[in-house]
This record gives structure tokens, C-alpha cells and sequence, in this order.
């Protein structure tokens, strides 16, 4: 299992950034506002998927259980920055929003406060992302 790790300040508001993280268990995507943690959501699991969601029976940070991921997709490990791609956006209402694309495939979505994000690798809306 290979591990990865990339931040990405905004490019329209160096306050802001993302954080990819993956420890070879699991991926996560963090957005980050004046170093702070405002956002984050579940990108992809290295591991097999738990057949249940027993919290407590998992080390932290969580893989997503199979009931809310579609197991049918695939997601190879990142392993190189060349295959992470980040697009900024501003809403009208002035939250910052990140979509992230790996190997040219859009994966998730998140602004500002939203913990979790979007993914369109899960099935059902659950504690580490909801459905896109």
C-alpha cells in the first residue's frame, strides 16, 4: 500500500487550501481556511472495505464500510501529484468551494463548513461523504 500526501494553497486566496492524505488504509481530502480544518471528505479506501459500520472496531483515520460506497468502482492509489487536480470556485454567497479530479475523473466536492463533502464514489450519504 503506497501513501501520499499533497497540499494545494487556492489560487485566488492563498488563506485557503487542500490537503490530500493518504496513509496507505485511506484517502481523505481536507479543506483548509487560515490553517483550520473547514471541510473534508472521504476520497478513496486502499483497504477493503468494512462490511459493517462499527466505528469503535476501526482505527481512526475511517475506512468507508461497503454499504455506502459503490463497490464497483475502482479507485487506484495516487501516486503522484501530476494525477491530483484541484478547480476553485467562489459562490455568490462567498464560500469557497474545491472539486478534485484524480486521473482526470472527477471524485468529490467541498466548501466551506461542509464535513463531509460530496463524492460520486458513494451510494448512500454517510459520515465521511455524501452522495453527489
Amino acid at each position: 500500500m503506497s501513501t501520499f500526501s499533497l497540499q494545494i494553497t487556492c489560487e485566488f486566496d492563498d488563506n485557503y487550501s487542500l490537503l490530500i492524505a493518504d496513509d496507505g488504509r485511506v484517502a481523505y481530502a481536507y479543506l483548509l481556511a487560515y490553517g483550520d480544518v473547514v471541510g473534508d471528505v472521504w476520497l478513496y479506501n486502499q483497504m477493503p472495505a468494512p462490511t459493517n459500520s462499527n466505528w469503535h472496531e476501526q482505527a481512526m483515520p475511517y475506512l468507508n464500510p461497503a454499504e455506502f460506497i459503490d463497490t464497483k468502482i475502482k479507485v487506484n492509489a495516487i501516486q503522484d501529484r501530476s494525477e491530483v487536480r484541484c478547480e476553485w470556485t467562489e459562490t455568490s454567497d462567498g464560500l469557497i468551494e474545491a472539486a478534485i479530479w484524480l486521473k482526470d475523473k472527477f471524485i468529490a466536492q467541498m466548501e466551506s463548513g461542509s464535513k463531509p463533502g460530496w463524492s460520486v464514489l458513494v451510494v448512500k450519504d454517510g459520515p465521511l461523504a455524501q452522495v453527489y
